[in-house]
Order: C-alpha cells, then sequence, then structure tokens
C-alpha cells in the first residue's frame, strides 16, 4: 500500500458532500482542495444507503471531462480510506488537471473495477454533485460503503 502524495475525490469524499457536509474522521492531515479535473466516464450507483460515484477509465468517445478536487494527501492514513472505498475500487495514480493551473499533475482516485449494477446511471456531465443536485438523488449516507 504505497502513501500517494495527492488524492483526487470526485463523489461523496468531495468536501461538503456527504454527511455532515463531509466531514469523514478517516481524511483527517487531509491538506486542503482545489478545484480539479480528469477525464473518464462517471456514473452513478444506487445502494439501499444513496448513491455513490463509479468512475472508469476509457480512452472510447464517450470520456468527459469528471470534476472533483485535488488534495495534498502525505499526511492522511490511507488504510482506512482505501477500505471505505472497499473492494469495488482500486487506487490508481491519474493526470489531474487544475492543482497548479499549468497542466496534469499525478493524484490517486479511485478507479471502478466491477461490472456495473443494474440501475447505474451515466453522469453526462461528469460531476457527481451537480447530478445530485439535478435529480434530487439522496447521496450515500452510510451502511456497508462499496464506493466513490
Amino acid at each position: 500500500m504505497t502513501q500517494p502524495t495527492h488524492l483526487f475525490f470526485y463523489g461523496v469524499l468531495q468536501e461538503g458532500l456527504g454527511p455532515d457536509g463531509g466531514d469523514w474522521p478517516f481524511l483527517k492531515g487531509l491538506g486542503m482542495g482545489a478545484p480539479a479535473t480528469t477525464q473518464g466516464v462517471l456514473y452513478a450507483i444506487p445502494t439501499d444507503h444513496g448513491w455513490h460515484p463509479a468512475l472508469i477509465l476509457t480512452q472510447a468517445r464517450h470520456s468527459t471531462v469528471v470534476h472533483g478536487a485535488i488534495h495534498e494527501a502525505s499526511h492522511v492514513d490511507i488504510g482506512p480510506v482505501d477500505d471505505f472505498e472497499g473492494p469495488s475500487y482500486t487506487r490508481q495514480a491519474v493526470p489531474v488537471d487544475g492543482w497548479d493551473g499549468y497542466g496534469d499533475t499525478e493524484a490517486d482516485a479511485y478507479i471502478w473495477t466491477d461490472d456495473l449494477p443494474e440501475g447505474a446511471q451515466l453522469i453526462a456531465s461528469g460531476n457527481f454533485a451537480q447530478w445530485l443536485e439535478e435529480t434530487g438523488r439522496p447521496i450515500y449516507s452510510g451502511g456497508a460503503y462499496s464506493g466513490g
């Protein structure tokens, strides 16, 4: 388990989202975030505890800009974050634009590795927070987590 320098969050771990406004105790030590983007395809995954996103990396024509935030992460205990994300995701480095305004930075992101479940919905805008607002769907709020 390699300690990442930066983390890119595009879902419920973004500041201001999730229960209590995204104040997840296992993110202690996470540095201030900045708006950022990467390329991929974003889906919303339904659960009994609300919706969470799934980022799929692809070179296909459906690839779009995925919106999120990049954080300095060298002081985060990454084990609990990996555990929270669960086995449907793998943490891997992706190119992220927006950290310094000068181009791509490598940041670890949680990439969906399972088949998409029944009821998954494409988020064409690449913006999970905007999708939640537009659809009125509830954000993932607890329970057995498996995602983004």
